[in-house]
């Protein structure tokens, strides 16, 4: 008999809740809601809203979180909410908690997703025994590796977002320089992120002499599919960035398997994200081309991926 499972995917803007079940394999999920997290003071607040809305006495429970999972109290990487786990599971009354890297969950919902759920960016057989790779910029930069272990996958979270920011042009070094006018260091998330993609807009605005109004990430996107040339400058440098975050992050782990790219940014460009030059910038890898020439990329479409994921991961 299937067991009702309480699953949630919090990041830095937002967190979503919604039920679940597990029967034989097979992962259902419905009543899915997001709520806003600048709306509630405390994750305890926001989960025991759900749990009220959706009438719901879930035994099990599991949390995808935005940020390393290492303790019993989990701080968020990009939010002010603070998760303790004890405290949490008292709280929604179920005999099994468990927390894990959002990542992490979004890597374990891969393989049950069907390929309606993608959108081919490059094709490519991939090595079936090799590593997938799964990252993508949100409210931060996420990666996660699939990998194949004796006819199943196990996944590693990774904080491989937080690796230093190469540039590798004049113009790329100004805008580090820029940033670092804020900040003690430069990762890759400090671009390839929602916040990344403002930081990215103000610095080329002001290397160019061109006027900022403060923007939020989705705006600039919106400027961008809609003709506005600075911000199709930045949108495009900004795919072209992620293009060789990627290709570098396949090289060092491995992930001949494939790459899967997730988080909110993509789905909402995916015509504008086509044509840029990702896969260029991707394959860029000089002597290690041909290494990375297999390599299928694909971009999740759905929203809820994590969700699924939390549900295969649940302890029940």
């Amino acid at each position: 008999m299937a067991e009702l499972i309480l699953v949630a995917d919090i990041g830095g803007t937002n967190a979503r809740f919604a039920l679940a079940e597990r029967d034989n394999g097979a992962v259902s999920v419905r009543q899915v809601k997001k709520f806003r997290a600048e709306d509630f003071e405390t994750l305890r607040d926001a989960a025991g809203a759900y749990l009220e809305a959706a009438a719901a006495a879930p035994a099990s429970a599991c949390f995808a979180v935005a940020g390393p999972v290492t303790a019993e109290i989990v701080d968020f990487t990009n939010s002010p909410w603070v998760l303790d786990v004890a405290d949490m599971k008292r709280t929604l009354g179920v005999e099994q908690f468990h927390v894990v890297n959002d990542f992490e969950a979004l890597a374990a919902g891969v393989p049950a997703l069907g390929k309606e759920n993608f959108l081919d960016v490059k094709p490519g057989e991939g090595d079936p025994v090799a590593p997938i790779l799964v990252m993508g910029p949100g409210t931060g930069l996420g990666q996660a590796l699939i990998v194949p272990f004796e006819g199943k996958v196990r996944v590693i979270p990774t904080e491989g977002g937080h690796v230093g920011f190469a540039p590798q042009s004049d113009e790329e070094i100004a805008i580090m320089k820029f940033i670092l006018r804020d900040h003690d260091r430069v990762s890759a998330e400090r671009i390839l992120s929602g916040r990344g993609l403002v930081n990215l807009h103000r610095a080329l605005c002001a290397i160019d002499g061109a006027s900022f109004t403060p923007i939020e990430a989705d705006k600039i996107t919106e400027a961008a599919i809609n003709g506005d040339g600075p911000a199709q400058k930045t949108l495009n440098l900004f795919c072209s960035l992620l293009g060789r975050a990627a290709g570098d992050a396949a090289l060092a782990t491995g992930a001949r398997g494939g790459v899967v790219l997730g988080g909110g940014i993509l789905p909402q460009i995916r015509d504008f994200f086509l044509k840029s030059a990702f896969t260029v910038q991707f394959l860029a890898k000089g002597r290690m081309r041909d290494y990375l020439a297999d390599v299928p990329v694909r971009v999740i479409v759905t929203d809820g991926a994590a969700l699924v994921g939390a549900a295969v991961m649940a302890r029940t």
